[in-house]
């Protein structure tokens, strides 16, 4: 019996746009980025940009929406679960620590090792540096969540910490993940790194974790007040 093929369906036009427009925009920023640039890359007649997008601003607010509906479609489900634990009664430590562990580590694989990565990143990257009003996408629906939601489970592991100090010290937490992926170049030449294998990312994750846990146990070691 001849086997079943199975068909990808063909992407849109407007598909192959948002995809150009997340290449182009990333690496050239709003101003140098082209229109022109984009429908070429994307394959597309030109005119497709205002059909679709009502011009370059709108595709570029479709571009960032689009890649954070995919950051949102990973991670979005942890987020609203470590939310009800940490806001729950009597929230459980070892839950919060193993949830925390958890996020950690996906944003490891997503950030660090998914091919997806440089791509998202540039971008984020760019609007951190100098944000547009396509920013309060990106932090309404991507950052605010993460960090609040580390800082919830951080005050549910540390007693006495402030809302304050939780969010610094997430951000920090979140910053010993991002630095892999902003500071590759430094890594692949200072330590042979190919950036990144599966291998490569598995240690970055070990070390990650053990960096986390690390902290949570000095500052629960220390002396209240």
């Amino acid at each position: 019996m001849a086997k079943t093929q199975i068909t990808k369906p063909k992407s849109t036009a407007k598909d192959r746009l948002l995809e150009a427009a997340v290449d182009v925009f990333g690496k050239y920023g709003f101003e140098a980025a082209t229109t022109r640039m984009i429908a070429k890359k994307a394959g597309v007649n030109i005119a497709s940009i205002p059909y679709y997008f009502n011009g370059k601003e709108g595709l570029y607010q479709a571009a960032i929406t689009y890649i954070v509906e995919k950051i949102e479609a990973k991670f979005g489900t942890a987020l609203q679960n470590m939310a009800e634990l940490a806001t729950g009664e009597n929230p459980n430590r070892e839950a919060a620590r193993s949830a925390l562990e958890n996020l950690l580590g996906g944003i490891v694989s997503f950030m660090v090792g998914s091919p997806e990565a440089p791509r998202v990143a540039r971008m984020i990257l760019r609007e951190q540096l100098d944000p547009s009003a396509a920013y309060d996408i990106i932090y309404s629906r991507v950052m605010a969540r993460v960090i609040d939601s580390i800082a919830t489970l951080l005050t549910v592991l540390m007693e006495n910490m402030s809302p304050r100090s939780a969010r610094i010290r997430a951000m920090a937490m979140m910053g010993q993940v991002t630095v892999f992926r902003v500071g590759r170049e430094t890594m692949v030449r200072m330590i042979g790194l190919e950036g990144y294998t599966q291998e490569e990312t598995d240690e970055i994750r070990r070390i990650v974790l053990e960096h986390t846990r690390g902290t949570i146990e000095s500052l629960s070691a220390r002396p209240a007040g």
